[in-house]
């Protein structure tokens, strides 16, 4: 599906545009600290969405925790060289849709029934005390969806999305221990600043990441320079919107859907 493509494309755009997603890894940084300073115990933490370790504040964690371990579909040969800095980091590959594959091979059957999401990963380590998921959950829609894209039809893509993104957010409720969630939720393009008018379209447009599926109240949030003029566009910058949640199981059953 292009997981290793999408993982190469990340690394080069951070060689660009760092200064511009600085802010945002400091922020992501902090929202999983604040996170892990929640956990009652201090024995497994595990980091879904992992990548390539750039909003990841691996010493500390490594430092807290008995052992970390850092889940991703792929990881990259830079991750691996800097996991082995810490002898308490292992790595994990693991497709946490738990579908992937499957989608894979039915989307070229055509007939058979589309699999559902039901990750079991980690629900029966009792030693877990921290589960967050980093930058994940609009990835988790996207890369299937670009995938998919005329191979099924527009209401089947668009029912698989949905269907990976509340699976993804059931299975953060049901493991064990403390859960914490940061996810880019909306993306918006606007001019960048000193652009030409007229020189292309100039008006602000948004959309929706997650498919329609709704979340709680975010503890904190911010504005995500993901794709600053040219990588995209030439006049627009691309901003995501990104919720934090340091106490996912907390947010999700008491506060309203915004």
């Amino acid at each position: 599906m292009g997981f290793l493509t999408s993982s190469i494309q990340v690394a080069a755009r951070h060689a660009r545009c760092s200064a511009q997603w600085k802010p945002h890894l400091l922020r992501t940084k902090e929202a999983i600290l604040e996170a892990a300073a929640l956990a009652q115990n201090r024995r497994i933490a595990v980091i879904f969405g992992a990548g390539l370790l750039h909003d990841i504040p691996l010493r500390e964690l490594s430092s807290m925790f008995q052992e970390v371990i850092l889940v991703d579909v792929v990881h990259t040969l830079r991750t691996r060289w800097d996991a082995r800095s810490f002898s308490n980091v292992r790595l994990c590959a693991l497709d946490v849709t738990g579908v992937t594959a499957q989608l894979s091979k039915i989307a070229h059957s055509r007939g058979e029934p589309l699999p559902k999401s039901e990750p079991t990963a980690f629900l029966d380590e009792k030693r877990l005390d921290l589960s967050i998921s980093v930058n994940l959950l609009s990835q988790l829609a996207w890369v299937p969806g670009r995938f998919l894209k005329g191979i099924l039809s527009e209401d089947e893509v668009a029912q698989t999305q949905k269907q990976l993104l509340e699976a993804h957010l059931h299975y953060l409720r049901r493991l064990p221990g403390h859960t914490a969630m940061i996810t880019d939720v909306r993306w918006r393009s606007q001019p960048r600043p000193g652009a030409v008018a007229g020189a292309e379209s100039a008006t602000p447009q948004g959309w929706d990441v997650l498919q329609g599926v709704s979340l709680p109240r975010a503890a904190s949030a911010w504005d995500w320079n993901i794709a600053p003029a040219p990588e995209r566009s030439v006049q627009l910058d691309y901003i995501a919107t990104v919720h934090a949640y340091p106490d996912w199981k907390h947010c999700s059953a008491l506060a309203p859907p915004e």
